[in-house]
């Protein structure tokens, strides 16, 4: 997981792990909905799996779809933290201005 965080957050220098979820920011979409997004794929390339029991692309197998939403699942759990976290030093109860995601 760390070399891919590498490669979608800005480079080896790069402070923010989850720096290309929040990008979803700019056409606001709240990133762990964004990152959710991300599961779905992951979620129809299974399916695609299951429904034809192969994968038209050869270097990704389907345990690494498993994987990878194990990783988004941790990412999540961490972005969500994270805001919750700087909601309390700041005062506010909820992740986004309308509604509480945690």
């Amino acid at each position: 997981m760390r070399a891919k965080n590498s490669d979608y957050t800005g480079g080896k220098t790069a402070t923010d792990p989850f720096a290309n979820f929040k990008t979803s920011a700019v056409i606001g979409i709240h990133p762990v909905h964004g990152l959710l997004m991300r599961v779905l794929d992951k979620i129809q390339r299974i399916r695609s799996f299951v429904n034809d029991s192969e994968l038209q692309v050869p270097n990704e197998s389907v345990e690494d779809a498993c994987h990878d939403i194990i990783n988004y699942a941790i990412l999540a759990k961490a972005m969500l933290r994270e805001e919750r976290e700087k909601n309390a030093k700041e005062g506010n109860n909820t992740t986004s201005s309308t509604r509480p995601l945690v």
